[in-house]
């Protein structure tokens, strides 16, 4: 697996706390795709969960490299950028993943839909701009 570079210590709060983050993909025809979503960060990677054969799974799988945008909603001009490959997509633990999250951000267990496969990425930071 690729090795992740270190997030500075400025930001680090960022990726701690449940902050709603902008995904960016790239789509199949080259044009970008930004998404809100759940993630957390662990052992200096990345993860973010979706339903299998959205959108924003497709063009991952077509482009696994991506960025995520955290802005500090207590100061809008402090965010920090990481951008970077997937190093890692699978459906195993996707599901206990996405309701990892759910508590993270809602206090609650996630309603998974009945037939909906879970996929979770593993983002390994390459870039990082923080400001």
């Amino acid at each position: 697996m690729t090795t992740p570079k270190p997030i500075p210590p400025s930001h680090i709060d960022l990726l701690e706390r449940p902050i709603v983050a902008a995904f960016a993909t790239t789509l199949p025809n080259g044009t970008p795709q930004v998404t809100a979503v759940w993630f957390n960060y662990e052992n200096g990677y990345l993860y973010v969960n979706t339903a299998a054969g959205r959108l924003k799974d497709k063009a991952v799988r077509a482009t696994p490299y991506v960025a995520l945008m955290v802005i500090d909603p207590d100061d809008p001009y402090r965010y920090l950028q990481v951008r970077g490959p997937v190093v890692e997509i699978t459906e195993e633990g996707a599901a206990d993943h996405i309701n990892f999250l759910s508590h993270r951000y809602a206090g609650k267990d996630y309603n998974l839909p009945a037939g909906q496969q879970r996929v979770r990425y593993t983002i390994a930071p390459e870039h990082i701009d923080t400001h």
